[in-house]
């Protein structure tokens, strides 16, 4: 069986470029093009750059603007779709005005030969150049984690550096962390294994864990760490018209000799009938073989319905793991991992105020931390609360406050005439039992709550009760059931909670 190299990116180079205009001196021209790389590296993120424009591309100066060769004519249309403003404004970024950009096809022969005619100049292509000509100059810090990212990568180290130790555990995400440590520990023995959940709750975050916790083990084959766009891809790519059947065999190699197949966000298969088919013979041939294989995705099975109920299958007899989003005392943990990564000096309050403010979306939470880091270099002191109610002000002008539990129990309370904190009570008297369902199915609507959060609060139940309550409303809803005597019905109150609770969190 060949060993085959990790899918992970390879080193970020500028690929040969060609100098065609004349009026451009060699030299000055390879750093412009490096730069322009750099560029690109920093807004598109390594992984994406190797991609799209990978060794097979090239980029060079033609006629006072600049060309982009790139593999086959699916990609040219790819790029178009999805970077042109990107690299537009990444062009601006680099030569400091605007520049014709077009595209190419280049062959593999064709730039292999381009390689042999124009052999690159190391010393006319090194990372952070001095442009003080240029309005738009790149950030020192910007430039040094561009040549970290570099240096990883050449270690086969994914960019973000994400590990199972930092992975911040909870009751929303235990199961798939647990999940997780069993692909590592005892690999095989549950397969595959489907990870589940909306934008930032750390799926990402997990296939990398498992990546690095193989990687640190010698005696492992590798792992194979991939994008379901990476698979589209280098798939569609080598059934092009034309190739061989040989490509098509190098392509399912990469998948042999490898200990762990990790996929991120299958949801992007859905209707690719083709690659769907290529995608159910890798999932056959490696648990017949015994290979582990982790999958994430947005949405649970049942609501994949884009892929066909063959793959819905396979992946049902191994192990599906839903991540919901973190309670708010696990936010805060999270938050305040971040911060300790980067050993800032910011306090608890301020850790508190950031997770209220600003949801429990792990990207949103670092968002608002960037911008505290930033303050904290400028000004080279402690990040008090008044400091960064400051630095976030805008920020927080321009968010709705969430809507919290406490609030939805205070409106539900006075508009049923409830005492306070009776829906936190055990009583499953009629006139409790029916708002405290209303709450949670308001809490589930307006709150980021996870569902075992909305449960202990009212009442120390679980998460079922939840479910089931929300189901309840539902069926009240669609018959317009009369939940309440003084009440016509359950939508037009419904309604007036709901106005309350805009205007509260206005």
């Amino acid at each position: 069986m060949p060993q085959v190299t990790e899918y992970v990116e390879k080193t970020a180079n500028v690929h040969n470029a060609d100098i065609h205009n004349a009026n451009v001196p060699e030299n000055n021209a390879a750093n412009e093009l490096q730069r322009l790389h750099d560029v690109l590296v920093e807004q598109l993120g390594l992984q994406r750059f190797n991609l799209w424009f990978g060794q097979e591309s090239s980029i060079h100066f033609e006629e006072n603007g600049i060309v982009f060769n790139v593999k086959n004519h699916f990609a040219i249309d790819w790029i178009r779709s999805n970077f042109q403003q990107v690299i537009e404004q990444s062009v601006i970024t680099a030569f400091g005005k605007t520049l014709p950009v077009n595209f190419s096809v280049v062959s593999a022969e064709q730039a292999q030969a381009q390689n042999l005619d124009n052999p690159p100049k190391p010393a006319a292509v090194k990372p952070s150049i001095p442009r003080p000509h240029c309005p738009l100059q790149i950030p020192d810090a910007v430039r040094q984690n561009i040549d970290v990212a570099r240096q990883n990568q050449k270690n086969n180290i994914p960019r973000r550096f994400a590990t199972l130790n930092t992975f911040i555990e909870g009751f929303s995400n235990r199961l798939a962390y647990r999940a997780a440590t069993l692909a590592v520990e005892h690999s095989g023995q549950i397969n595959p294994i489907y990870i589940y959940g909306t934008t930032s709750v750390g799926k990402t975050h997990l296939l990398e864990g498992i990546w690095s916790a193989v990687r640190q083990q010698a005696r492992r084959d590798p792992p194979l760490y991939m994008t379901s766009e990476q698979f589209i891809s280098s798939f569609l790519e080598n059934i092009q018209p034309g190739s061989s059947r040989n490509r098509m065999q190098t392509f399912r190699n990469k998948f042999l000799g490898i200990s762990i197949l990790l996929m991120d966000d299958i949801q992007y298969l859905s209707r690719k009938d083709a690659t769907q088919t290529e995608f159910l013979h890798t999932i056959d041939t490696l648990r017949n073989l015994g290979t582990q294989m982790v999958f994430t995705g947005n949405r649970p099975l049942k609501e994949l319905t884009g892929l066909r109920n063959e793959i819905i299958c396979r992946l049902e007899s191994g192990m599906v793991c839903g991540i919901e989003l973190p309670e708010r005392e696990m936010a805060l943990r999270i938050f305040q991992n971040m911060v300790a990564q980067r050993q800032l000096p910011i306090g608890q309050d301020v850790c508190r105020m950031v997770t209220s403010r600003f949801g429990i979306h792990a990207r949103q939470l670092s968002g608002a931390l960037n911008r505290l880091h930033a303050v904290y270099l400028t000004r080279n002191e402690p990040i008090t609360l008044e400091i960064a109610e400051e630095t976030l002000s805008d920020l927080i002008r321009i968010q709705r406050r969430d809507v919290r539990l406490q609030d939805i129990e205070k409106v539900v309370c006075e508009t049923f005439g409830l005492s306070e904190q009776s829906l936190q009570s055990k009583s499953r008297a009629k006139q409790i039992a029916a708002p405290r369902m209303l709450a949670m199915w308001l809490a589930r609507k307006y709150t980021r709550s996870a569902l075992s959060e909305i449960g202990k609060y009212f009442g120390d139940r679980s998460h079922s009760t939840v479910v089931t309550a929300q189901k309840k409303v539902d069926q009240w809803v669609d018959k317009k059931h009369p939940i309440h005597s003084e009440l016509l019905n359950i939508a037009e109150m419904i309604q007036k909670i709901e106005q309350i609770l805009s205007l509260q969190s206005g």
